[in-house]
């Protein structure tokens, strides 16, 4: 008799239960999948702030006449007047 008049809320009670532990699973699994995320999206700003910085040091030192005298001599083969340029054959 007693199991008869409580057997609905025992029913109910387990169904809650069962359902709050499927949810918080899927939380769980949420929290895990977003803190991953935010570990990438971290990584990628160090890298992004790590170019940022190094674009920087280069527009900084294009204004620096030694720099601009280096890549000339260096890509285009431009010497100083005075200065002997040598042509080596391969």
């Amino acid at each position: 008799m007693f199991w008869r008049q409580w057997v609905w809320s025992f029913l109910f009670c387990g169904v809650v239960v069962s359902v709050y532990a499927h949810f918080q699973n899927q939380k769980k699994e949420a929290v895990i999948e977003l803190t991953s995320r935010l570990q990438n999206i971290e990584k990628e700003k160090d890298l992004a702030l790590r170019e940022r910085d190094w674009l920087r040091l280069q527009i900084d030192s294009q204004s620096d006449p030694s720099w601009v005298e280096m890549i000339l001599m260096r890509d285009l083969g431009v010497v100083p007047e005075g200065w002997l340029k040598i042509h080596f054959k391969k």
